[in-house]
């Protein structure tokens, strides 16, 4: 009977697994990858004065400097005024090129949460002409810092 269940298990795997690449469009790959950052002063063109200058590490290239800049802070209207939405812009800066994104997160400053979706909009080098979707969410830390974890596609042109 165990051996009934696992290799029933390992078929849903396999199933899922082959759905989930059917389904992709060509040219695509999910990515994955974790962001450290900290507030940061110097170069920061958000025209509130918040920006957040770090490192990135993944998959598909995705390792070199990350920085993002807000755009503004907006109350969400029936919420609580510690939470926050946070349009701005995220670059990812590795040696194989430039991936830059137009993001809006929402961000709890209370609990020091925060989620946001954004596309890419430009891409230079190994990544020009890449568009995809990119999913983060992540916390601010005791020592200032924010970690966060990133999800998506990035795709290339064929």
């Amino acid at each position: 009977m165990k051996s009934l269940m696992k290799s029933l298990m390992m078929g849903f795997v396999v199933v899922g697994f082959m759905a989930g690449t059917a389904f992709a469009e060509p040219g695509c790959k999910p990515i994955h990858a974790v962001q450290r950052d900290v507030l940061v002063t110097e170069g920061c063109p958000s025209p509130i004065g918040f920006c957040a200058g770090g490192t990135i590490t993944g998959n598909h290239g995705l390792r070199g400097a990350s920085f993002f800049s807000a755009v503004s802070f907006n109350s969400i209207p029936g919420e609580a005024p510690t939470r926050q939405v946070v349009p701005g812009i995220s670059t990812f800066t590795t040696n194989q090129g430039v991936i830059t994104i137009s993001d809006v997160s929402v961000f709890d400053t209370e609990r020091g949460t925060f989620a946001g979706v954004g596309h890419i909009v430009e891409g230079t080098g190994r990544f020009a002409g890449a568009t995809g979707d990119v999913f983060t969410f992540g916390r601010l830390l005791p020592d200032g810092s924010f970690v966060t974890d990133v999800a998506g596609e990035i795709c290339w042109p064929e």
